[in-house]
């Protein structure tokens, strides 16, 4: 079969009105769960409330069961929340630690590690940004993993279950919190899942509010993934029309961290960037303002964290300089994700030169054409997922 699936049009979908019926007097109702602690900071009062007209509130069942310091926070229960955004993608053990409503680390079970290890492989692709954080897991927490948590500090743990002893060990640090959630696998991610009665809100200082539906992947798996894209290209010389393809289909190693680092990035804030090798996050580009810069961030840290574990000095002043210290090339056989398309081929020439071996991005840019041709100077895999993550507050 000749190699190519035709993605030339994904540039018309960024051009596109999307309709949908949404009414001209929307009635949200609300009913209240629960006070906080304090709202984003301790001079604004919140609480939380449900949305009525839905169960998913109900059977998730988020609820505290050890208060520690004066109970959640309004910034402990978004970084709870967001976890679950990102670990209902994940069948297999796996852990997030959170911080400031981004994972700063995130790992899954790779060939039978067990949870303790997880979470240390999760917290420690960031010890210094894990500091304070939250951590949420997939799975129970059993008695080594409450150990390993305890060995930082650690602001809250979340887990659909706690094992016998898991809350003693928790105990000996007085101030964390532990919140019990259920039925993460209900909630909506897929294309075509139930969202009736739920709405996304971005409440604005103007006194409007935008409505949104919930965020829905199409990509269940490796078999709704673009393998060998393929644009046409008019070349405005010429008139001649010529078809650029990827050359190279990932490995199943690749596949498996092309589709964590995806999910992972339905988490991050765009511009997001994420780096993931054997099923853990190697380095986290947030909120950057620019594509190229936010791979620059994530390289730069992926670097300085390897630095720390291994001890070397790192100068902010001086850069990464003294990375030729380490014992391994963090980003060695890495891939990355992208939640929107490359604009320019910069971005690929530089995580080639870091050692990456494979991406996945939407697609979509007026220059993906070019795209293609690097990823195929540099023997890269690059598969599209043909939609794209955004998330921006």
């Amino acid at each position: 079969m000749p190699r190519g699936t035709d993605v030339t049009n994904m540039t018309r979908t960024y051009r596109t009105r999307v309709i949908d019926e949404f009414p001209p007097e929307l009635i949200i109702g609300l009913e209240k769960e629960s006070d906080l602690r304090y709202g984003e900071n301790p001079n604004q009062p919140a609480s939380v409330y449900r949305l009525k007209g839905t169960s998913l509130a109900e059977f998730t069942n988020i609820h505290v069961v050890k208060e520690g310091k004066g109970g959640l926070s309004a910034i402990n229960l978004m970084d709870i929340t967001r976890a679950l955004d990102i670990l209902k993608f994940f069948d297999v053990p796996s852990v997030a630690v959170m911080k400031h409503n981004i994972p700063s680390g995130f790992a899954t079970q790779f060939e039978g590690n067990s949870l303790d290890e997880i979470y240390a492989l999760a917290r420690d692709s960031d010890a210094r940004s894990a500091f304070g954080s939250v951590v949420v897991l997939n799975r129970p927490l059993d008695v080594p993993t409450a150990g390993e948590i305890t060995k930082t500090f650690v602001e809250c743990v979340a887990a659909p279950g706690f094992k016998d002893g898991s809350i003693e060990i928790l105990e000996r640090k007085k101030d964390i919190r532990a919140v019990c959630y259920s039925n993460l696998d209900r909630l909506p991610k897929f294309t075509g899942d139930d969202v009736e009665g739920l709405y996304d809100m971005k409440v604005l200082p103007t006194g409007r509010v935008i409505v949104q539906k919930p965020y829905l992947s199409s990509i269940r798996g490796p078999e709704d993934l673009v393998l060998d894209p393929l644009v046409k290209r008019v070349d405005k010389g010429t008139g001649i029309e010529r078809e650029y393809v990827v050359g190279r289909d990932p490995t199943q190693a690749e596949l498996r961290d092309l589709l964590t680092a995806w999910y992972v990035n339905i988490g991050v804030r765009s511009n997001g960037i994420v780096f993931v090798k054997n099923g853990v996050t190697v380095a986290i580009g947030s909120g950057q303002q620019e594509r190229v810069g936010a791979v620059e961030h994530a390289i730069i840290k992926a670097y300085q964290k390897a630095m720390e574990r291994e001890k070397i000095p790192y100068d902010p002043l001086d850069g990464a300089s003294a990375r030729n210290k380490l014992s391994v090339n963090p980003l060695e056989g890495a891939v990355v994700s992208s939640d929107a398309f490359f604009p320019f081929r910069d971005s690929i020439d530089l995580i080639a030169r870091a050692g990456v071996t494979a991406v996945i991005q939407p697609g979509g840019s007026i220059n993906d054409h070019e795209i293609i041709e690097a990823v195929n100077e540099h023997k890269m895999a690059m598969v599209y997922t043909l939609e794209r993550c955004f998330g921006h507050f």
